[in-house]
């Protein structure tokens, strides 16, 4: 079974709304500068593996796997492809977690890789076919599998015999691949170094960034919401090339989300985390249940199963910006099925 976890790529301002007056705004003006394009390419990172791991596109961190529960996940990574051009890739493989049957003592993850667990990366290119036909046949740009083979003489992979990874506690390799993209988005690149900033005062600016942003859902004001969101989501949207009407539509689903007004879970102990060349910062999950994830999280519970609604979200201070401003954006929705959720 795939799942789907849709990385949002945003770059906003961090306005303040100093109105009395909540909930006035009714969509994201922005989003009429929407561009559609004669191809509008579309690339999807899919990873299968039994092990842990952590992706980078770019040097942001696009899809992680801490648990047993599922072999299989895919993302599009389309947003975090600012122009066309090399592109590059970054992966971090650890040793996997045992499954265990329900009501069972979690087990903790093995401490050393093990042969012959398979390990599968693709990042594959399609567009969206014109008068609603869905996605052209993808075509692969990148592929990366384990095990791996020992040259022979002749220097070609000797299939008898595999390389040892028992003795490694984590696996790292990066690679390149050529995107090819009808728009341009300014990122992150031309930002100011964080790693310049005392680590206590920027985990400290950070917080309250993110105690800001959770005010707004928590107060119910999506004026504020959409404040926030404005800039970031018309670019997003211009990754993925919908229709004016759908992604309206999707716009206004998460306006109406903020306007209900939605208690998020205490912000446990997090670390600082550098992406982007130290231009990105993030605090992520420590916990076993969260690690290197987003420290905003909604709780719910819908048709008997507890679901987690994590927000991810990472930072960046453009040269000469007295603020910082988001430049990812990641919504993950967890179902913990009938275990407790968190």
């Amino acid at each position: 079974m795939k799942i789907f976890f849709i990385t949002i790529l945003l770059s906003i301002n961090l306005l303040s709304c100093n109105s009395q007056e909540k909930n006035t705004m009714t969509e994201n003006p922005l989003l009429n500068n929407l561009k559609r394009y004669p191809y509008e390419p579309i690339y999807d990172l899919d990873v299968e593996t039994l092990y842990n791991y952590d992706v980078w596109i770019n040097d942001i961190l696009i899809l992680s796997k801490r648990s047993n529960d599922m072999t299989y996940f895919s993302t599009i990574a389309t947003p975090t492809i600012l122009k066309s051009g090399t592109q590059h890739v970054k992966i971090k493989i650890y040793p996997y977690t045992p499954f265990v049957s329900e009501g069972s003592k979690p087990l903790p993850q093995k401490e050393y890789l093990k042969n012959g667990v398979e390990f599968t990366l693709k990042v594959e290119q399609s567009s969206w076919l014109k008068g609603g036909g869905g996605l052209e046949e993808p075509k692969e740009v990148l592929t990366y599998k384990l095990p791996q083979y020992e040259n022979d003489n002749n220097g070609e992979e000797d299939y008898n015999n595999p390389i040892d990874y028992s003795k490694e506690k984590e696996l790292t390799r990066e690679f390149t691949f050529v995107a090819k993209v009808p728009y341009e988005l300014e990122g992150w690149e031309n930002s100011e170094d964080l790693t310049k900033i005392d680590t206590l005062e920027l985990k400290e600016k950070v917080l309250n960034f993110y105690q800001n942003f959770r005010a707004a859902f928590e107060n119910g004001n999506s004026d504020t919401y959409i404040d926030y969101i404005s800039k970031a989501e018309y670019r997003m949207f211009q990754c993925y090339y919908p229709s004016l009407e759908e992604a309206k539509k999707k716009s206004n689903k998460w306006i109406d989300f903020a306007s209900k007004g939605k208690v998020f879970e205490p912000i446990e102990n997090g670390k600082l985390q550098f992406s982007g060349n130290g231009k990105i910062v993030s605090i992520r999950g420590i916990n076993p249940w969260d690690k290197n994830e987003g420290v905003l999280r909604y709780r719910y519970t819908k048709n008997g199963m507890n679901y987690v609604l994590v927000f991810d979200i990472l930072l960046h201070k453009p040269k000469g910006a007295k603020d910082f401003e988001i430049v990812w954006y990641n919504m993950l929705d967890k179902n913990f099925f009938k275990r407790e959720a968190r």
